[in-house]
């Protein structure tokens, strides 16, 4: 480790010492975590959803980088209170090609943990719209962007999903290079802010994007949410591979211990070398 941060061999030992924490966490603790990351990621959505309302009408690029600069609260959150996330626990593929978990531990770990993330997305959605925090601009302006994703292809959708995933396993290897606070929120919050700023697609931020809008308008077809999320999902997770997976070839040192040579003498004793 040089001045407090990990090198990249190091970051890469610390992938897939985190992934054998996540992939063998009892069952419970994997639901309850996956709650909170979906709410956390869905709060950074609507804090999004907010700011950038009130200025779209005047500038929608300011408006696109205000919503952009407020979403990663969503993330630091997860990365600082430990909370499951799908998008970078698709980074625990990284521990089971370096065969620390098995292939059943890693479709548990992020089937669990998504199914959860909505869970806790569908909380913060039903709150968020039926307690009133979004006026008329900034429910005008969920719904434009919610329409927006349902009808874009099938192949943007889908890598778009990988770019953003590439985004935010990168914030969070960049959060784990960290020791301090302050390290962490910026390392955290950077590459998020770009993604958001972009335009690219987080399968559990659509969760509460496609869900709220879906509250505000009960016709918006369910069929389009599915289609939007599988799509996406598939993109997150190619993308989360793309960039845990290079890292662990070109970094990952494998321990390598010498076998001694030792001999035995009647005035030297035993003397092993190595």
């Amino acid at each position: 480790m040089t001045d407090g941060h990990k090198t990249p061999s190091e970051l890469v030992d610390y992938m897939i010492k985190t992934g054998i924490d996540k992939a063998t966490k009892p069952l419970f603790k994997l639901m309850l975590l996956g709650i909170f990351g979906g709410a956390f990621i869905a709060l950074g959505g609507a804090g999004n959803i907010i700011s950038g309302s009130t200025l779209v009408k005047t500038d929608p690029g300011l408006a696109k980088f205000i919503g952009a600069c407020v979403f990663p609260v969503g993330l630091i959150m997860v990365v600082i209170l430990g909370s499951e996330l799908f998008t970078s626990n698709c980074l625990l593929t990284v521990a089971y090609t370096n065969k620390k978990i098995t292939l059943i531990q890693l479709i548990r770990n992020i089937i669990t943990v998504y199914l959860f993330n909505y869970v806790g997305s569908f909380i913060v959605s039903y709150i968020t719209v039926k307690g009133g925090s979004f006026n008329s601009d900034s429910l005008n302006y969920l719904q434009d962007i919610a329409t927006h994703k349902v009808h874009a292809s099938a192949y943007a959708l889908f890598i778009k999903g990988i770019l953003c995933n590439v985004l935010v396993c990168g914030a969070v290897l960049l959060s784990y290079t960290s020791k301090d606070t302050i390290g962490k929120l910026v390392g955290a919050w950077l590459p998020i802010m770009l993604f958001v700023l972009i335009g690219y697609d987080h399968s559990i931020a659509n969760m509460f994007y496609l869900t709220a809008a879906k509250l505000v308008d009960s016709s918006f077809e369910v069929s389009l949410i599915f289609y939007n999320l599988f799509y996406v999902t598939l993109g997150n997770i190619i993308g989360g591979m793309a960039i845990g997976l290079p890292l662990y070839f070109c970094y990952y040192k494998k321990q390598e211990w010498t076998t001694p040579t030792c001999r035995s003498g009647s005035f030297l004793g035993s003397m092993c070398f190595y």
